[in-house]
């Protein structure tokens, strides 16, 4: 009978040792799975902050580019707007010399020689204003600084305003919004 007992003590014993062993599985399984669980949602959250964060940069780098383009796109539409610029502040001294032309008295024989600088004057002055290029002939206008020059000033006279253009000595040009010469002009005070 001892040997029953003993044998049933030893059953006993290994169905301890297996039952902690069981116990100690489940035991590690469980703190393997939370530890696996935490560092699972602690690599998950890190992987979702920077991936928000690659949103973010792609985003802006997206914004910038688009302004960049828009920057260019109007650069250019400026540049397009004011590419005869240079050559118009070349041409109105051609300009201003054909109207000094225009001046000179002239007689019978030179009629016809007159009416040609009319036409040269003309075409010239209408190339121009297809490039955008007007005149800026403020004669009993305001004073403007933006547009006028003034190289004198007079004393104001009957019917006339303070800050008046009164006479105009060389006419002004702008191209589209743009001053290419600033009218000299004479002002009342």
């Amino acid at each position: 009978m001892e040997d029953k007992d003993s044998h049933l003590e030893k059953n006993e014993s290994v169905d301890d040792l297996v039952n902690e062993e069981l116990d100690t599985e489940t035991a590690s399984e469980e703190t393997v799975e939370e530890f696996s669980t935490e560092d699972s949602t602690d690599e998950l959250a890190q992987l979702q902050a920077a991936l928000e964060e690659k949103e973010d940069a792609y985003l802006r780098l997206q914004a910038e580019l688009a302004n960049i383009q828009k920057r260019n796109r109007k650069e250019r539409e400026t540049d397009a707007k004011y590419r005869s610029q240079s050559l118009a502040k070349e041409l109105i001294n051609v300009l201003d010399n054909l109207e000094r032309a225009l001046m000179i008295e002239t007689s019978a024989e030179n009629e016809t020689f007159k009416k040609g600088i009319e036409m040269v004057y003309a075409s010239f002055k209408s190339a121009l204003e297809s490039e955008g290029v007007q005149v800026v002939d403020p004669l009993n206008e305001a004073f403007d600084p933006n547009y006028h020059q003034a190289v004198q000033t007079v004393a104001v006279e009957d019917g006339q305003e303070a800050g008046t253009v009164v006479t105009v000595h060389q006419k002004g040009y702008t191209l589209h919004e743009r001053v290419l010469r600033p009218a000299m002009v004479v002002v009342a005070q």
